[in-house]
């Protein structure tokens, strides 16, 4: 049996570590929209994938340097966030291994917070980032990429939609 575990990450924004400025992330949540399909001569109807849900992701900042501050106040330019992890694996002799995580997202601010101050406690903020690109990869492996306004979708590296742009001639 093999146990793994995550217990830490470094966010980069724009390719610049922000190490020691975030205390959590959370994933963009990958959300099929599936459109009913009913005809004639079925016995029932069935659900078929017809693209996907909005992407959103969120960071809480213990308190961003003024570049990244800056990059997430401007609603008009996408921002790169670079979501890097490891993957402590265990087995019945203790550790195993690490494997790297890392997560590519690209998207557009959608909150910029003051903040609230409080005697003696941190500062938190949030931020909200609408998502147009999506890819996970776990030791290398490429689990998930999502492009939404290019019109990719692969899985495990296969590319699933590559005949509709071609049928679509993009």
């Amino acid at each position: 049996m093999t146990i793994t575990k995550v217990y830490d990450a470094n966010v980069y924004v724009n390719n610049a570590s922000t190490h020691g400025q975030a205390s959590e992330i959370t994933a963009p949540a990958i959300n099929a929209v599936m459109a009913d399909y009913k005809a004639m001569g079925m016995v029932g109807s069935m659900e078929l994938f017809n693209g996907f849900d909005k992407m959103e992701t969120t960071i809480k900042w213990t308190y961003p340097n003024n570049e990244v501050q800056k990059a997430c106040a401007n609603f008009l330019k996408p921002v790169d966030l670079m979501i890097r992890s490891s993957k402590a694996e265990y087995d019945n002799g203790g550790i195993s291994g690490e494997k790297p995580i890392v997560m590519y997202v690209r998207g557009y601010p959608k909150t910029h917070p003051g903040g609230s101050f409080k005697a003696k406690e941190d500062t938190e903020l949030e931020n909200t980032f609408a998502v147009n690109y999506y890819k996970l990869e776990i030791d290398g492996d490429a689990i998930v990429e999502i492009d939404v306004m290019n019109n990719i979708y692969k899985v495990g590296g296969t590319d699933l939609l590559a005949d509709r742009r071609q049928n679509l001639g993009l």
